[in-house]
């Protein structure tokens, strides 16, 4: 069977995609790669086009009803989380906040813990350190490789949103993004997916190098170890199966939106 599956350009994503799409592991299914990134996938979900898709956790809770989570393949900031940067230290109430969709983690995280600010103003992630610098926003959320650069970029933190959930929890890891599925998919061909999937996990820690190489074709830096530390974030302990640990956070996370009024009341299917 042909499934699209779709992820984002980020590197922690292309590597755990490298052994199945690059043909170096036997596969169940055939497959049908879509690259794009995770705004546009998460506005996407909404008419569930792809049989596999990168989600963020606060999209999928306005698609349960298309898509159920998988356990594998999952984002979660062990270590990190996103960050408001901005010139200086500002007072976020009175700013306009650049925040990369929406859709984001990155936004439910802000409305949990940061005040609310004067306006949002939504931008693909890798242009907001740059509209802060410019003086068109007055701070921004930022996400992926851009939690890494900023500080050369000559930005500050003004609130670390990671440390607020950790603090929040009581430590648990800061659920970001996931991997959905269709809820009519074939049972066989999911499953067939699920182990080939964990397969390429596992190819692309066996062959970090190449997988990171592979990784650079999408990548937005021209910087293989400022990759391998991204990747290293978040392809960690929980990526093959989030388990106990990350159901766990995922369902303090949904609570606390409910609570704000950001979501309606849910159950989520995690396969």
């Amino acid at each position: 069977m042909k499934l699209t599956v779709a992820h984002t350009p980020d590197p922690d994503d292309s590597f755990m995609f490298y052994g199945m799409f690059q043909g170096l592991i036997e596969t169940h299914n055939e497959y049908e790669q879509v690259v794009e990134d995770i705004e546009t996938l998460n506005k996407k979900s909404r008419n569930a086009l792809y049989d596999i898709t990168a989600i963020s956790g606060n999209a999928y809770a306005g698609v349960h009803n298309l898509y159920n989570l998988l356990s594998s393949g999952a984002s979660f900031g062990v270590r990190t989380g996103p960050i408001v940067v901005a010139k200086e230290q500002l007072d976020l109430g009175r700013a306009t906040v650049g925040i990369p969709g929406f859709g984001t983690s990155a936004y439910f995280l802000y409305r949990f813990f940061a005040p609310k600010p004067k306006k949002f103003v939504e931008l693909r992630f890798d242009t907001i350190p740059e509209k802060v610098l410019s003086g068109e926003i007055g701070a921004g959320v930022v996400i992926h490789d851009e939690q890494l650069t900023y500080q050369e970029k000559g930005l500050t933190k003004v609130m670390d949103l990671g440390d607020e959930w950790k603090k929040f929890s009581g430590n648990l890891p800061v659920p970001l993004g996931f991997n959905a599925a269709k809820v009519n998919l074939d049972k066989s061909a999911l499953s067939g997916f699920i182990d080939d999937f964990k397969r390429s996990i596992a190819y692309g820690f066996e062959h970090e190098d190449d997988a990171l190489k592979y990784s650079m074709k999408f990548a937005r830096y021209d910087n293989m170890e400022l990759e391998r530390k991204f990747v290293k974030l978040y392809v960690n302990e929980l990526t093959e199966d989030f388990g106990d640990t990350g159901k766990k956070a995922l369902d303090l996370y949904y609570k606390r939106a409910l609570e704000l009024g950001l979501i309606s009341k849910f159950t989520p299917v995690i396969l």
